[in-house]
């Protein structure tokens, strides 16, 4: 094993491994790389197998320097790092998963922060992605720093990547180890968790791990076969227990809750059955917490439901109006009294279904645009509103005109 010193802290590498002999040879590969290693830092490397039934532990083998642990029964990936972080004996703690690599410079980089910074318990960053139809991507664009609960609890979308954490090894067990029960969101938990206790710092300004995203994968096969959708909720509702009961962190509960209800939506129409499931949650939704309707990330869903619901009808208005019918039925059957303007929020989603629809449109965008001006006085007074629904309409009417000038 590696000797630390005061100047050269150690750094311990964990890599859960599962059936993908044929990835973690690169995961190890990258590892090793790190620039700087036995100069800014020792490393050891631990190579978790969960149990794997392919030739990982030949693979692992060619790398003497690199421990390796096999574990007696399948454990999942998170049993396969907690028990690999039990193992370390690093002051600092880097995960990797076997199919993911570290960018040369990720510890040269990164350890310097944590050591000139005791204040900071974490630091993360960017990671490039490969895979799917994207084949570069650089993710996520921009993350939060300082004091970060509250924004990680009301970021429900998944913006956190393992990779590129490194982490004191202490906040493990002072936060508990990873939940063998979360497979897919188990780091968003951990990240919760961890951040109710110390403060993180984001490094933009270029990647410093390698991702690779499969439809494959754990994290999108969770979000398809509804395991995701049902985790979340119960990951934001244990993080809110921490937060005491006063009139802002009331905020925060809301906001949050808000925020589940369109990350739920979002995974539903791009890869959850699209229009009717997402229009089946959010009404389920807004029946059951009627006050979501004051909430923008939900309105916002709402009014994509109506704008695909207007420009696949060729009675746009009354295609709105049904939807819209629905909403307050659902309101309507809530245990507890919605206090905002149903009437508005119609004129709403006919404004959403006016702008969105397309040049030359036969779906009579001018019509829609008056009935939402009708349905929603107050637009009169915003006039960034009117201005979108003036465009809506002088845009069809254009192409009215074009489309008189070139027919015979």
């Amino acid at each position: 094993m590696p000797c630390p010193s005061p100047e050269r802290p150690l750094v311990s590498v964990v890599i859960p491994t599962y059936k993908r002999a044929h990835l973690l040879r690169k995961a190890i590969i990258s590892a090793l790389a790190q620039e700087q290693a036995g100069e800014l830092f020792e490393m050891e490397i631990i190579v978790v197998d969960d149990c794997s039934p392919d030739e990982t532990a030949k693979v692992v083998a060619e790398f003497p320097r690199v421990q390796y642990l096999r574990l007696d029964q399948n454990r999942g990936a998170s049993g396969a790092r907690n028990a690999g972080i039990k193992r370390a004996k690093g002051k600092y703690i880097a995960l990797l998963d076997d199919d993911d690599e570290f960018l040369t410079h990720k510890l040269m980089v990164q350890v310097p922060i944590l050591e000139t910074h005791p204040e900071i318990g974490v630091l993360y960053g960017q990671s490039v992605v490969t895979g799917g139809e994207t084949p570069l991507l650089l993710w996520p664009e921009w993350g939060p720093s300082g004091n970060v609960f509250e924004e990680f609890v009301t970021t429900t979308d998944d913006f956190l990547h393992p990779p590129t954490w490194l982490v004191r090894r202490e906040l493990f067990e002072q936060a508990g180890f990873f939940d063998e029960s979360k497979a897919g969101m188990e780091h968003y938990d951990m990240a919760l968790r961890i951040a109710a206790l110390t403060p993180w710092m984001f490094l933009s300004g270029g990647p410093v791990a390698r991702g690779r995203y499969s439809q494959q994968g754990l994290w999108y096969s969770t979000i398809v076969n509804g395991t995701n959708e049902q985790q979340l909720p119960k990951i934001i509702e244990a993080a809110l227990l921490r937060l005491p009961a006063t009139a802002d962190a009331d905020r925060v509960r809301r906001k949050a809750r808000a925020a589940v209800c369109a990350s739920i939506a979002h995974q539903r129409w791009w890869a959850g059955g699209g229009l009717e499931p997402t229009k089946a949650h959010l009404l389920k939704a807004v029946r059951e917490a009627p006050w979501l309707l004051q909430e923008a990330a939900v309105v916002e869903w709402l009014k994509r439901i109506a704008s695909t619901l207007a420009g696949s009808s060729s009675h746009p208005v009354a295609a709105v109006k049904k939807f819209w019918k629905e909403i307050t039925n659902a309101v309507a059957e809530a245990e507890t009294i919605y206090t905002g303007s149903l009437r508005r929020l119609f004129g709403e989603l006919l404004e959403a279904a006016a702008i969105s629809m397309k040049r030359g449109s036969p779906r009579r965008a001018p019509l829609v645009a008056v009935s939402a001006l009708l349905n929603d006085p107050s637009s009169w007074m915003q006039p960034a509103r009117l201005y979108s629904l003036y465009r809506a309409w002088t845009r069809e009417s254009l192409a009215t005109a074009e489309h008189a000038k070139v027919s015979p």
